[in-house]
């Protein structure tokens, strides 16, 4: 039989996941076609289709670590494992609508003060609570690079850099302190809702994954 890459009960997960971004977002801007028009700020074309690219980034890297560490679980956890060439393809994918995120962001400041925003690309966190926050996000981003680029080592076999693919555990929460912070569309309800979700699941995968070696220790402490 041949296998799935990935399981019905994900596709319909990842479904979700893009649906809940998009619908959000056009519900926020309305049809695209209007900021083609003179009637809007320079740039703001750039604006819009760069919250479109951070709104579903965000909830594909949260379902992309909640995926990896479902695999690693037994029981329910099955249902929600794929295979490792999906996860280096929807990696793939989070990781350049998060680049196009920010370099749509980027561009459109540029656009908007008719000067390339280089400033953007240091962190600032004394020049009040947006640039604290454009400046987490950038962050985040510089350590998801490491991360992918330790997650393509370990690919190429090279195990000790497993440490550096962790580097999602740091991101992740970047990532959403960054979307709820200053991302309108992120405090829309269903948007909060598909945050919140993936952050309690997470939380809660987590704490099965630590309990599994502390079992064992357990039982081989006690001989149950």
């Amino acid at each position: 039989m041949k296998k799935h890459l990935i399981k019905p009960s994900v596709l319909v997960v990842l479904a979700a996941t893009v649906s809940i971004p998009l619908v959000t977002w056009w519900s926020s801007v309305g049809n695209p076609q209007a900021y083609f028009t003179d009637n809007f700020p320079p740039g703001q074309i750039l604006y819009i289709f760069s919250k479109l690219a951070g709104l579903v980034a965000v909830g594909l890297l949260g379902l992309q670590c909640l995926l990896a560490l479902a695999k690693r679980l037994g029981g329910t956890g099955v249902l929600l494992s794929w295979s490792a060439k999906a996860h280096k393809v929807l990696g793939v994918l989070t990781f350049s609508l998060i680049v196009l995120h920010a370099s749509l962001f980027f561009a459109a400041v540029s656009v908007r003060t008719e000067a390339p925003a280089w400033g953007l690309l240091l962190p600032k966190f004394t020049h009040g609570f947006y640039s604290q926050q454009v400046s987490l996000g950038l962050i985040a981003l510089c350590l998801l690079c490491l991360g992918v680029f330790a997650g393509w080592k370990v690919a190429s076999g090279s195990k000790r850099w497993r440490i550096g693919h962790s580097l999602w555990i740091v991101v992740l929460p970047l990532s959403f302190v960054h979307a709820l912070s200053i991302g309108t569309e992120s405090r829309f309800l269903p948007m909060l809702i598909l945050i919140l979700g993936i952050s309690v699941l997470l939380l809660l995968a987590g704490l099965v994954r630590l309990k599994e070696p502390l079992t064992r220790k357990i039982k081989l402490t006690f001989g149950a």
